[in-house]
Order: structure tokens, then C-alpha cells, then sequence
């Protein structure tokens, strides 16, 4: 049969078949690689393209903001050279001058003239120059010339608030040579505030006198910003990136792009989603220190509209926001282009295959219809791959574009994805949920669980089936939220939402650990158009505030006075922190059988423009700020230079913040053991607080023992009254709460608890204090009922001073 084929009519037609079928195998191979390879490409970029973007334009404005912290640094250490050649070269000039007055009256035979002569240039040469005013004084701190002083005022005691004496010090550190001291000088005359300032002062050779320039720290300080400033307003760097400064009161300071709104208030200022972004950057950069915030920015002096990610960090020293952003515009033209370049790469593949298929083609005519047929399956089958690749492309870009609206953990839509739809609702019903206690459930099991539950959550509520379509948003940590689209009257609301926390009343199972984890959440609703994501945060901080599992929002509801108030007393806690005006008041506290003042309570007070201020109006709102550490601080080295010198016993209040803040408990460790007084510092520490954590609580109460110091707990009885775990802590006081002393000497049930109290203190050896001891009548019960110590305004209101008690 072999041989019928193979015969000179036949060959030709056989290797012209051989021919065709082996250009047919190459063509669908390349086909295949080429595919195989784009599909690789766009298959290995496609999920780094916008993490890698977003990444890098976060790294550019972190290392810009280091770059301006830096720039901060730089121009401080230059400016104080430039500034101390200048007050330098002042003070030689007149030592100069003295070597010529000298040596002139030494050839006129009046060298008793010198001081004269001297004294009368100096007046006319120092004017009002700064800096480096000049003054001279003598050996024993009269002034010759001070631009402050009358001429033979003696400074030699003038004393600063902070004991020193400067006058003192620059006379003692003074040399032939001249050197430069650091003092606290008086910034004006009769005035009690005092400056910091850095001073060259010099021996007037021939004389007694000393000549002296000085420079202070906030001419430096005001330097600095000036070139700050000018360095916003020029530098420009990445895709429209600039930096920006905003006050802590939230007014503008440099705004490129924005100059019209320098000096005034931002924090109403939102973009078109209705965010105020400004207030959102100020309150997320006090709360963490890398915070970044995707916004629409409009610039009025360039005429453009971006969308920017922006970062701030409080520059404290200053009150200022030190702020950068950048633009990222360019993204979706990156993914355009991406695809673009991906369209062209499979266009020329299929224009090179259709050649190779028209080849194949040419050569295969006169095939029969059999091998005909087979060709054109195999270019069927090549077609609809270039439309497969053509379909991959576009979910390419439909990808890319979800991943900006889409939540990574959860994969639930985000933020972004909200802000969007926002704008295409009618009526919109936003309800903002956040998870109690969720950073308790962070520390307590780890940030594996904590994602676990966070995904547990999102199906919980997208599961929750009504009958308004609802979608549902995962934000930043464990917010959420919902949107509906329905003009439903409030009752009908109010019935929604309770079946919503019902359903988000729910128990969370980890079956890998055994672990399950009670979980409730709590929820802001808007119902209002207008402004819907502020409305539905102000209702859930409120329904956090109040302990309920919702509020909506209505008129009544407005929070932007909660967050002037707490800007407002962070602005006058740091500038009495600044000024020192944050200082501790005394409280006596008697011993009961004697009635002699042996203790005092330290209180911390503010001295605002002469009124003071107690800590129930600013306490709470400074706990959640980077300055409640500075208070502490503050309260303690005053308090214990207060006692360094006296017999008396004194009394220090700490909280679990205090305990649990490292360098706050390492600084109370090392004041104890640098004082010598530990054995008479109490730290009073609340009865309410501290049990959740009693292991680290505990530990640090054993390391202020060993220093000597003794341990209170402080308003004991006012709730729960743990005495396992106070027997356990090995305390050496309790403080019996006011809410149980001031009516014992007609309350029954009073009397009862206190001596119960007293009863247990004794038995452990712990000594009692009596609180809110107002009147003679609760004094007398109280000594009768063998209270140790008593302490109230009926014993003495808390003092500025104990000076009146030291005789």
C-alpha cells in the first residue's frame, strides 16, 4: 500500500504536506510561547503595581518630613555659631577699645580717666543692637551699663524662679580669655519671667569690670523658623510634593498653593467628599506617629485639584504641625499606560501570528479539504485566545482599579470605595461601628487573632439580611460601616438598628485554640444629608461616651465644641508646661491624735493668666496626648524639691498610665533613688485601677519598696473594695473615699463600712486616712473611730506653698 503512494505524482504532494503540517507545528508554538510569556508578565506586575506605588509615595513623604526635622536640627547648631561669633566679636570690640583708651590717656597722663571714657563710649556704642545687647558690670555685680538696669544696680543676688543666680555664674565662669555661659535672665525689667540665653562675657583688662553680650533662645528659636518658612515656600520635590506647616490651634502658618489660607482656621475646611482633612491630619498625627491620610486637595494659587496622601508630626518645642504631601494623580495614568503597553505587545504578537498564518496558509493550498479544515480550527482556537488575552486585560484594569476601593484583610470594599458611592446616593444612611475593647482583644491573644476577628465581623455584618439593600465598608483598624440608600422614617430606623446590634451581639470562635471571644460593637448613624461621615462620628464617640450600643444624629448632637475644647486644653497644658506654670499645690494631712500637720497630698494646679485650674477640667483630655508623661514628670521633680529640705512626709498621685509607661516608671525609679528622701514619699495609686494588670502592677510597687518609698491606695471603699488584692499588693496606707466620710457622723451604713475597713487595716498593720474631713463634727468621729490621719478643708485647703507650715 506504502508503495502506491510513493510513486513521482505523489511526492510532491507529500512533502509539500510534510512541509505544511511542520509550519503549522511552529506557528502554534510560537503562539503558545508568546502568550505564555505575556500572561506571565502581566500576571507577576498586576499585584505589586499599586502596593509598590502607594508604598513608595508614603516613603517619600516620611523621608521628606525626617529631611525637614533635620533641616531644623541643621539650622539651630548653625545659627547659634553664627549668633555666638556675633555676641563674641561685640564683647572683644570693647576689649579692643579698652587696650586704645588706654594706651591714649597712658601718653596724656590721665590713666585715672579710663573708666570714665570707657563707660560713656559703652553707653553711646551698645544702643539697641540685637542680638548681643551689651552691658558691663564691676567684680561685686553693680551695673556700669545694662540695657535693662539703671547704672550701680547691684545684680550680684538677683535670683531666677529656678534658684539660680545668673549674675552669680557668669562672674564665677568668667576669664581673662572670655567664655560662654548659659543663665536665665530677666526678660524685662520688674518682670517675672525669665529667659533662656547664652552670654560671652569677658575681664576689661585694666579694670574690675567685666564686659558682657547674650544671645537668647528665642531669637534663636525665631531664626530658625524664618528659614523654615522660606524653605516651605521654595522646595518642591516628587509629583507635586510640598510641605505645609499648621499651628496646634489648627490655624494655617505656610501653605503653598493655599497662601490665602495662612492664618486662619482649617479645621473646617473639608474636601468635596465633605472630609475635613486638616482636622483628621492633626488628630491622627497627636494619636500615632506614622499616619497617613488619602484626600482631594484644591489649590487655589495654582489653579489645580490633586488627590494627595499627606503626614504630619508635631514639632512640639514649637506647637507646630510639620506637614508633607504629595500628589498621586499619576496613578491611573501608570495603569493606562501598564495596559497600553500590554494592548501593543499583544497586538504585534497577533499581527506577527496572522503572518505566520497566511504563510501557512499559502502553502498549504491545494491541501485537501481534511487538512484545510484542521487549519482552520487551529486559527479559530488562536482567535479566541487573542480574545481570552483582550478579556484578561480589561479585568486587569477593572482589578487594579478595585484594589484602590478594597479593604486587603477583609476584602471588603473601603474608605475610598464609600466616598465614591456617597455621591451617587439620594438618601443617604451611613452607620459608622467600631469593636469594644478590640485593642484589649489585640493584647490579650495576639495580631493573629485580632485579623481573625476583624474578617469574622465583616461577613457578620455583611451578612445581616433586611430589606433595604445595604453595602457594607471595611475602614482603618476595626471601624466599619454600612450605607443604605432609603428615606425610611425614624421609627422605622430605630427598628433596624436594634435588629443590627442584635445581630452583632455575637460570639467569635478561633476552633484552632479553643478560643472563643464574646464581641459587641458600637454605632453612629446619619440619616441626614449633609456632612454624613462628621454627623455619624460624633454619634458613635457619643454612644461610645454614654455606653450605649447606637445613637443617631440629630441637631442636638455637635461635637466640634468637644474638639476645640480638647485642642484648647492641650494648647494651655503645653504652654504651662512651657512658661513652668504647671506646678503642684499641697494639701495638709493631720495626724488624728495629735492634730499636727506630719503629711501633705501633692495636687497638680495650672496658673492660666492668674486664675488655677484644677485637674477635673483637663486631665482626661491630656491622657490622650503625648504631654500626660510630661505632667507627671513635672508634678514629681517640683514635689520633691518642695521636701528636700524639710521632715515632712509627702504624697504623690500615680495612675496605671503612669505605671505602664516605661520611661515614666524607669524616671520615678531613678528620682527615688537619686533623692535620699524615698523613705518619706508616698505614691498613692487607685483603688479602681491597675487590677487588670496586677501582675505589672504589683512588680512595680515591690521596686518602689526596696527604694524605701511606702504605697496608698487612694479613694478605697468607693466601689468594689478588692481587699484579697489589696492584702496581696502589701500596701502601707488606705485612703478611706470622701463619699464615706463626709456624712459618718449621722450615717449608720457609713460607720459601718469604715470600721469594717479599719478593722481589716489593723489586723494588716496598713495605717488609714481619712478623706473630706469638712467639718468638727466628722473630725471628732473619725479620731473616734481610730482613723490614723485625716486630711480636708476642715485641716486646710491645698496651698501654693508650705512655708506657713515649716514654723
Amino acid at each position: 500500500m506504502l508503495g502506491k503512494y510513493l510513486n513521482e505524482n505523489n511526492i510532491g504532494r507529500i512533502s509539500l504536506m510534510n512541509m505544511v503540517l511542520v509550519i503549522v507545528i511552529i506557528t502554534v508554538a510560537m503562539i503558545l510561547f508568546i502568550a505564555k510569556q505575556t500572561r506571565n508578565e502581566y500576571e507577576t506586575e498586576r499585584s505589586q503595581l499599586v502596593k509598590n506605588y502607594i508604598d513608595s509615595k508614603k516613603q517619600v513623604v516620611n523621608g521628606e518630613l525626617d529631611r525637614m526635622f533635620n533641616m531644623v536640627d541643621y539650622y539651630t547648631g548653625r545659627n547659634e555659631e553664627v549668633l555666638s561669633d556675633v555676641v563674641k566679636n561685640r564683647v572683644d570690640k570693647i576689649v579692643e577699645l579698652t587696650r586704645f583708651i588706654s594706651e591714649t590717656l597712658n601718653r596724656q597722663g590721665k590713666p585715672q580717666l579710663l573708666k570714665y571714657e570707657l563707660a560713656e563710649y559703652i553707653t553711646k556704642y551698645s544702643s539697641n543692637e540685637t542680638p548681643g545687647n551689651i552691658y558691663v558690670i564691676d567684680s561685686t555685680g553693680n551695673v556700669i551699663y545694662h540695657p535693662l538696669f539703671p547704672r550701680g544696680t547691684n545684680l550680684f543676688n538677683l535670683k531666677s524662679p529656678y534658684g539660680s543666680y545668673p549674675i552669680r555664674s557668669e562672674l564665677e565662669a568668667v576669664s581673662e580669655k572670655g567664655k560662654f555661659v548659659d543663665t536665665t535672665m530677666q526678660f524685662e525689667k520688674d518682670s517675672s519671667r525669665f529667659i533662656q540665653q547664652t552670654t560671652y562675657i569677658r575681664k576689661i583688662p585694666g579694670t574690675d569690670w567685666y564686659a558682657g553680650a547674650a544671645y537668647s533662645s528665642s531669637e534663636l528659636k525665631e531664626v530658625v523658623k524664618k528659614q523654615m518658612m522660606k524653605r516651605v515656600e521654595t522646595v518642591r520635590f516628587d509629583n507635586y510634593g510640598h510641605y505645609f506647616i499648621i499651628n496646634s490651634d489648627g490655624t494655617g502658618i505656610a501653605l503653598p498653593g493655599n497662601s490665602k489660607q495662612e492664618g486662619k482656621l482649617l479645621t473646617d475646611i473639608g474636601d468635596s467628599a465633605g472630609v475635613k482633612f486638616y482636622k483628621e491630619l492633626m488628630s491622627g498625627s497627636i494619636k500615632e506617629n506614622n499616619f497617613y491620610l488619602f484626600h482631594s486637595q484644591n489649590y487655589t494659587d495654582w489653579n489645580k485639584v490633586s488627590q494627595v496622601i499627606s503626614s504630619c508630626r508635631m514639632m512640639e518645642q514649637w506647637g507646630w504641625l510639620m506637614c508633607a504631601s504629595v500628589s498621586i494623580d499619576d496613578l491611573t495614568p501608570i495603569i493606562n499606560e501598564r495596559n497600553a503597553a500590554l494592548n501593543e505587545k499583544l497586538s504585534r504578537n497577533t499581527r506577527y501570528s496572522l503572518i505566520l498564518f497566511i504563510i501557512s496558509a499559502t502553502l498549504a493550498a491545494g491541501i485537501s479539504w481534511y487538512f484545510s479544515r484542521h487549519v482552520q480550527l487551529i486559527f479559530s482556537k488562536y482567535k479566541k485566545d487573542i480574545e481570552n488575552r483582550n478579556k484578561d486585560l480589561e479585568e486587569l484594569n477593572i482589578e487594579l482599579t478595585n484594589q484602590l476601593y478594597t479593604d486587603h484583610l477583609t476584602g471588603l470594599p473601603n474608605r475610598n470605595k464609600l466616598v465614591s458611592d456617597l455621591n451617587n446616593v439620594k438618601n443617604p444612611i451611613l452607620i459608622l461601628l467600631n469593636i469594644d475593647s478590640f485593642k484589649k482583644i489585640n493584647e490579650t491573644y495576639g495580631f493573629i487573632i485580632g485579623d481573625f476577628v476583624l474578617i469574622d465581623v465583616g461577613e457578620r455584618i455583611a451578612s445581616f439580611s433586611t430589606d433595604v439593600h445595604m453595602e457594607c465598608y471595611k475602614f482603618h483598624g476595626n471601624e466599619y460601616a454600612i450605607l443604605a440608600d432609603s428615606d425610611m422614617d425614624r421609627e422605622e430606623l430605630d427598628r433596624l438598628l436594634e435588629k443590627l446590634s442584635s445581630h452583632l451581639d455575637f460570639t467569635v470562635k478561633y476552633d484552632e485554640l479553643e478560643i472563643e471571644i464574646d464581641i459587641t460593637l458600637t454605632a453612629g448613624v446619619s440619616a441626614e444629608k449633609g456632612n454624613v461621615f462628621e454627623k455619624a462620628g460624633m454619634a458613635m464617640r457619643l454612644a461610645e461616651k454614654k455606653k450605649q450600643p447606637f445613637i443617631i444624629y440629630d441637631s442636638a448632637i455637635d461635637m466640634v465644641d468637644e474638639y476645640e475644647k480638647d485642642i484648647r486644653w492641650t494648647k494651655i497644658v503645653k504652654r504651662a508646661l512651657n512658661e513652668n506654670n504647671l506646678v503642684p499645690f499641697y494639701q495638709p494631712i493631720a495626724n488624728s491624735r495629735t492634730g499636727k500637720v506630719e503629711k501633705f497630698e501633692c495636687l497638680v494646679r495650672i496658673i492660666d493668666n492668674g486664675e488655677v485650674i484644677t485637674p477635673f477640667q483637663f486631665l482626661d483630655i491630656i491622657k490622650k496626648t503625648k504631654l500626660y508623661q510630661h505632667i507627671t514628670k513635672r508634678v514629681i521633680t517640683k514635689s520633691f524639691e518642695t521636701f528636700a529640705d524639710n521632715n515632712f512626709i509627702f504624697t504623690i498621685n500615680l495612675s496605671i498610665e503612669d505605671i505602664m509607661d516605661e520611661t515614666t516608671a524607669r524616671f520615678i525609679l531613678d528620682t527615688l533613688h537619686a533623692s535620699g528622701i524615698a523613705e518619706r514619699v508616698v505614691f498613692e495609686l487607685l483603688e479602681s485601677e491597675g487590677i487588670e494588670s496586677f501582675a505589672v502592677v504589683n512588680d512595680f510597687i515591690k521596686e518602689l519598696k526596696k527604694t524605701g518609698a511606702m504605697v496608698a491606695i487612694d479613694d478605697f471603699g468607693s466601689g468594689y473594695s478588692n481587699f484579697v488584692y489589696l492584702s496581696e499588693l502589701n500596701v502601707d496606707i488606705i485612703k478611706i473615699d470622701g463619699s464615706l466620710i463626709k456624712n459618718i457622723d449621722h450615717d449608720r451604713q457609713s460607720q459601718i463600712i469604715v470600721e469594717t475597713i479599719i478593722k481589716f487595716a489593723n489586723q494588716l498593720n496598713i495605717r488609714t486616712v481619712a478623706e473630706f474631713v469638712h467639718s468638727e463634727s466628722v473630725r471628732r468621729k473619725v479620731i473616734d473611730m481610730g482613723i490614723d490621719y485625716i486630711q480636708g478643708y476642715h485641716v486646710g485647703k491645698p496651698t501654693a506653698s508650705i512655708k506657713d507650715y515649716l514654723n
